[in-house]
């Protein structure tokens, strides 16, 4: 009897987990055969950076199709890494454990491949469940393009080995602003396909729980950036533009969590206005010693 051959995946979608098994039976779910309808052959891997054991079971018992595997313990741009390191398809699809595909998602991606065949790299739709009920939660929103997170992103193969994968110096963020622009400015420009939409939940901004991000990641993070990337200092390192982002927090955005939110989250607003006068000082200093 011939042996049946099994078809290459298309797409290898990279979910990178730590310690959040019930977002990630929920991602997985919204990536079955059924959600997926008119997606070409794809492999999904779960890339896993978690303490316990929690993620490997739920894979292990609920969802046996799926490529369960160790991260590196150094970051999500290191458990990204790991995840392509075993994929076998011609294009990597990125999305976090706890987005939700929406109909249709693989199927917008692959759509804008066939149709972009030149282009090798795209982004999609990110949008939250709800609207905003307070200044203490974030959500990455990208509606329109250009951002290039890698909550949702999708990268032929080759060229994202090509590039050295992301940055693993990056531990807490910042991996894919430097991914980004790496791609940017070797002639890559992507493409937003709306059709290929995630759902991301808000979280909580303070510390602690399921915000595992230390204090100051974005200055620190921001900082290496551009000490890797000088000539990212006039778009990336203007003191100017977080002056203004902080006299906006300090005005338009103060009357809408006083009014529109009534006051719930103040106090993290408040510390992002100052943070963010922080970091027009530092990189200022920056810039004069660049």
């Amino acid at each position: 009897m011939k042996k049946m051959e099994v078809q290459k995946p298309f797409f290898s979608v990279i979910i990178p987990t730590f310690e959040r098994p019930e977002d990630l039976r929920k991602c997985l779910s919204s990536l079955n055969s059924e959600q997926q309808e008119g997606a070409p052959p794809y492999e999904l891997i779960v890339t896993d950076d978690s303490r316990t054991d929690a993620c490997q079971s739920l894979v292990s018992k609920e969802f046996p199709h799926v490529s369960w595997g160790e991260g590196k313990q150094n970051g999500p741009a290191g458990n990204r890494n790991a995840g392509v390191a075993r994929a076998q398809g011609e294009w990597i699809v990125f999305i976090d454990d706890d987005c939700i595909a929406q109909k249709g998602y693989l199927a917008g991606y692959a759509q804008a491949i066939r149709t972009n065949p030149e282009n090798l790299a795209f982004e999609g739709r990110i949008f939250p469940e709800r609207s905003r009920r307070t200044w203490a939660e974030g959500c990455p929103e990208n509606e329109y393009g250009g951002m290039f997170w890698t909550s949702n992103l999708c990268v032929q193969r080759e060229l994202y080995v090509s590039m050295g994968g992301l940055d693993e110096r990056f531990e807490v963020a910042y991996e894919d602003v430097d991914f980004a622009y790496r791609l940017q400015t070797g002639g890559n420009k992507g493409i937003f396909v709306r059709e290929a939409s995630v759902c991301h939940p808000w979280r909580s901004l303070r510390q602690g729980g399921k915000n595992w991000k230390r204090k100051g990641y974005e200055i620190e993070s921001l900082i290496h950036f551009l000490e890797k990337h000088p000539n990212a200092m006039s778009t990336h390192g203007s003191a100017k533009t977080y002056l203004r982002h902080s006299a906006r927090m300090l005005t338009k955005d103060f009357l809408y969590c006083l009014f529109c939110l009534k006051g719930r989250g103040l106090d993290i607003l408040l510390s992002q206005a100052l943070n963010s006068l922080r970091v027009s000082l530092r990189v200022h200093n920056l810039k004069n010693k660049i």
